[in-house]
């Protein structure tokens, strides 16, 4: 499925599903900077957040080759990043990856045909050895953490609302509301009332939480078509851009009940995958790079 995108009372709410799988999955084995072919987690007393730590100097680094996404619209023609570094840490508790490239623009606001940066790693549910990189199987489905730079906006200074982009803008009275006009969302949407004159929100659709505890959404699929959100939202995500440079940090919990997660216990061998959209060149939902499975080993 598609992202759409829809506009109400200059609200943007997205629906549908994102790809992250498409194109040829055949691609040899990457090399890392020292010639490794896998990423190996290293321990740590506790995975840090902070994409700077010193922690993350000692796993060792995977550099893969990106692919343009070529299976389901929108598609990309082109790659615009064409390599992701990774690094991998653990501690008893969480699975920690640190998705290193190379962006010259930071995009981290929404608009109308304006999109944000964003990455997205995929790990399988069942057997990784039987798992479709493009959005698993009903018999192996997959998991999506998928980090967004207009989230990471939100998080770091406040929830980006209408205002903030045409502060200008007037509207009539919303019944239910409290306070008054610009009417911010968080503030003045707080009944079961009001709420329902925004729709995204009334819906339950999960891209339009007015509040997120962290930059990143959990999901899974099994199969095109069958991106869902989780009714339990653990991972965590920093993301920081410097230097023309995005340093993005997720952070998946190793067991948790929700059977929709990976197990990732001592000694774990399992696979991941990326995708990487780049804003500014209009990336959004299937129109990104990504590659596919890569051998992910924990200690």
């Amino acid at each position: 499925m598609k992202r759409k995108r829809a506009w109400v009372n200059g609200l943007a709410i997205a629906v549908g599903a994102v790809v992250l799988g498409g194109g040829c999955s055949g691609k040899k084995a990457p090399e890392g900077s020292d010639g490794a072919t896998e990423i190996h987690a290293a321990t740590v007393k506790e995975v840090p957040l902070d994409p700077a730590a010193k922690e993350w100097n000692t796993a060792r680094e995977l550099v893969v080759e990106l692919m343009p996404q070529g299976v389901a619209f929108p598609m990309l023609q082109k790659v615009t990043v064409t390599k992701l570094a990774v690094r991998a840490l653990v501690d008893p508790n969480w699975l920690g990856l640190k998705l290193t490239w190379e962006d010259p623009s930071q995009s981290d606001a929404l608009d109308v045909d304006q999109f944000t940066d964003a990455v997205a790693i995929e790990l399988p549910v069942g057997d990784p050895d039987k798992t479709n990189p493009m959005m698993g199987s009903k018999e192996n489905p997959v998991y999506i953490a998928h980090w967004k730079a207009a989230w990471q906006r939100d998080r770091d200074t406040h929830r980006a609302d209408v205002q903030d982009r045409y502060p200008n803008f007037w509207s009539d009275g919303y019944p239910f509301v409290s306070g008054g006009h610009p009417y911010p969302v968080q503030e003045s949407f707080q009944s079961a009332n009001s709420r329902r004159y925004l729709p995204g929100v009334a819906a339950a659709n999960p891209v339009s939480k007015l509040a997120r505890e962290w930059p990143v959404e959990e999901l899974h699929a099994t199969g095109f078509g069958s991106l869902a959100d989780h009714r339990f939202q653990d991972a965590r995500a920093r993301g920081k851009w410097a230097d023309g440079k995005w340093q993005v940090v997720l952070a998946v919990p190793r067991l948790v009940a929700d059977h929709a997660n990976p197990r990732l216990p001592k000694g774990a061998k399992s696979k991941v995958a990326f995708a990487v959209w780049e804003g500014k060149d209009g990336q959004v939902a299937g129109r990104k790079q990504w590659y596919s499975f890569v051998d992910l080993v924990l200690p």
